[in-house]
């Protein structure tokens, strides 16, 4: 007799799951392995889980299981996507459709409708991936870009122990990527020195060959795999953002994590990070120059078409000793901050020390607030990868 279709379910609402796994089990050819939110959190259970069907829950907002459907896609054509609708209409049938999603399942159908529908659907999917030649087995890992339209807001810092707790906090592979350029400093911050570096990664032989790609990586006692800045300042200006994209998402293909680092303000090369990326971290300090520029480049944002749903704001020394307080802060950007850094003096003695404050004082405030970050990267809702171009397209670059 076959093993039983392993089938993933992607729906937040643990009622919902129980009932859809009663019902898909019962027929005996089909298994819910598993369930999980929407976003990243979604790919890194099914890499995890291997299922051959993945049901993803389309609600309201709407963007945010069209954006999670959209990864999957993306992620492996091993996993046929379905979405599972409360009721049809024809508007959100069409959306999902054009997200990626195989077939589009009203949610109460019969148990048998259900299991023939999942049934044909998969069976579609593997005649396609016969006919296509493409290698079922190619993964994609999640691309988060940390970004900010101010100098000195700690962006490299929070990339860096980002990385590191990611590493901690699960067994997943974590690169990490230096953008910042000309001085970028997250090499400095880990006490390594690459022999490589971005500049050595961006070439087509290179780019074609995942083996050659990641021995240009650095493994740190961390077990970060780091891809640093430019060595010579002098040569980061022939660093081409067109290629970057195609970087990122080759590394993709090599690690579950890619943290990427990036220059102040929205240059080219953020742009071309931000264009892959299932998750956006823009990082502000409670200091009026600060929160000028990020509320500026969040209404910027809002109005050139780009799906703000990968975009997280994060308030990096929340308690410092500013003018702003930190609700001052977040009133006055006028946009929900996903997470809150602690001010702590221990970041500063570690990169003295060329060592992560989560792993230098991993009890410290600063440390504990970016573990529960990487914890919720491993397994938490998230808003997944989607193009930022048309508002590349549209809008002059804003720098620091």
């Amino acid at each position: 007799m076959a093993e039983p279709l392993k089938i993933l379910i992607i729906d937040p609402h643990p009622e919902a799951v129980t009932s859809l796994r009663r019902a898909l089990n019962s027929s005996g050819t089909l298994e819910v392995v598993g369930d999980a939110g929407f976003g990243p959190v979604a790919s890194t259970w099914a890499h995890t889980l291997e299922p051959a069907i993945v049901i993803v829950s389309v609600e309201e907002p709407v963007t945010r299981s069209l954006t999670t459907i959209q990864a999957l896609t993306r992620g492996n054509p091993r996993w046929t996507v379905v979405g599972l609708v409360n009721q049809f209409d024809r508007e959100v049938f069409r959306r999902t459709v054009l997200a990626g999603a195989r077939d589009v399942l009203v949610r109460n159908s019969s148990a048998s409708d259900l299991h023939d529908s999942l049934i044909q659907a998969h069976n579609a999917d593997a005649l396609r991936i016969a006919a296509s030649g493409v290698d079922p087995a190619a993964p994609t890992g999640s691309i988060i870009t940390m970004f900010g339209v101010k100098g000195g807001v700690g962006r490299t810092t929070l990339a860096t122990n980002l990385a590191v707790a990611l590493a901690q906090e699960s067994s997943a592979s974590v690169a990490l990527v230096d953008l910042d350029v000309p001085f970028g400093d997250v090499a400095l911050m880990l006490d390594i020195h690459p022999e490589n570096d971005v500049l050595d990664a961006l070439s087509d032989p290179v780019l074609d060959d995942l083996e050659r790609l990641q021995k240009l990586l650095v493994r740190t006692p961390q077990g970060v795999h780091v891809l640093a800045a430019p060595l010579a300042p002098d040569d980061s200006g022939t660093l081409d953002s067109s290629r970057v994209g195609r970087l990122l998402t080759r590394l993709a293909a090599l690690h579950q994590f890619v943290v990427v680092d990036t220059p102040s303000g929205l240059t080219e090369l953020t742009a071309a990070a931000l264009d892959v990326s299932e998750l956006a971290m823009l990082v502000t300090t409670p200091e009026v120059a600060a929160l000028r520029r990020t509320h500026a480049c969040l209404r910027l944002l809002q109005g050139l078409e780009f799906s703000t749903s990968k975009l997280q704001l994060v308030l990096n020394r929340a308690e410092s000793k500013t003018r702003v307080s930190a609700a001052e802060a977040i009133e006055a950007l006028g946009h929900p901050v996903v997470w809150r850094i602690a001010n702590d003096y221990h970041t500063m003695q570690s990169s003295a020390l060329g060592q992560p404050v989560v792993e230098a004082a991993p009890k410290a405030h600063i440390s504990k607030d970016i573990q529960l970050i990487a914890r919720q990267l491993a397994g938490a809702p998230m808003a997944s990868r989607g193009s930022w171009l048309p508002w590349r397209r549209r809008t002059a670059l804003v720098t620091a």
